[in-house]
């Protein structure tokens, strides 16, 4: 029996992934469909990929800034704890989770492209604006979860949990223009717009199936400012990488524990408790 040659099954994945985007650019002319399917064979890409602990939707997230709540922008799809959280609201079309159970993000592209520092407004599908929002997203970070007390077996504390940003990925069916065609000149672009924008910034990963796999090299938190936002990228077996990276990425990142629960009471109505005790007998 020939030995398996998983190289050659993630060229193959790859060489589907583009012709993906060929066959609906060839079917469907309304770019709202057309994002739509694309970003359901990328969600069905993860969900072959990822374990059943690891939800997938699409929709907002709800997070705490400045003593109130605010929604994110919408996001293509959302990697939350399936196994401690569901969603605080849910639609026909979208959800809306609560930042402690989100572990990370994937933006969809039909195609991605760089635009220069001299446009007026970066382009929706361009990565200076995918790196924009990463800044803000990760910017969300209070996270709070009620946990057993250690006063009392049937009472629980609110404790404020990691300050860790979420996972970041892109996905792109394809590269738009020239700098998005080279593997090299992309790299070179997305070091030195994170480096612009500055902290929080941090693109865990972006995947263009025919040019490569480009990933924020990781750095402890406090690291200096020359060791941050190195961009490595590879040009063969871009899937591969992608697929390992997620998986990687994904599990390291803490979650809520064994006994402990999301704090949803900032997220929804705070009732008016009211309490009866068993009458006195005789009374």
């Amino acid at each position: 029996m020939a030995d398996p040659d998983f190289a050659k099954l993630m060229a193959a994945e790859e060489s589907q992934l583009r012709a993906k985007l060929e066959g609906v650019r060839a079917t469907l002319s309304h770019n709202g469909e057309k994002g739509r399917a694309l970003e359901q064979a990328a969600i069905s890409l993860l969900r072959d990929l990822l374990p059943s602990e690891f939800g997938l939707s699409t929709g907002f997230v709800a997070y705490r800034s400045d003593g109130a709540i605010k929604l994110s922008p919408q996001l293509d799809v959302l990697i939350y704890d399936a196994a401690r959280c569901g969603p605080i609201a849910r639609f026909a079309s979208c959800d809306v989770f609560p930042l402690e159970a989100i572990i990370g993000y994937v933006e969809v592209k039909t195609s991605i492209q760089s635009t220069s520092d001299e446009a007026q407004d970066f382009a929706d599908n361009s990565i200076e604006r995918c790196l924009e929002q990463n800044r803000l997203l990760r910017s969300m970070t209070e996270r709070w979860y009620y946990t057993l007390s250690s006063r009392s077996l049937v009472e629980a504390d609110g404790v404020l949990g990691h300050d860790l940003g979420i996972r970041s990925y892109v996905f792109s069916f394809g590269p738009q223009g020239v700098v998005a065609s080279d593997a090299a000149q992309f790299a070179q672009r997305m070091a030195n717009v994170s480096k612009k924008l500055g902290d929080p910034t941090h693109m865990h990963g972006v995947l263009v199936p025919g040019v490569g796999y480009f990933s924020t090299t990781p750095v402890p938190p406090k690291a200096p400012s020359e060791s941050k936002w190195h961009i490595r990228y590879v040009t063969e077996h871009a899937l591969s990488a992608f697929k390992v990276g997620l998986l990687h990425d994904l599990s390291r990142f803490p979650r809520c524990g064994v006994n402990e629960t999301p704090k949803l009471d900032d997220y929804l109505a705070q009732p008016a408790w009211s309490k009866k005790a068993p009458l006195l007998v005789g009374t």
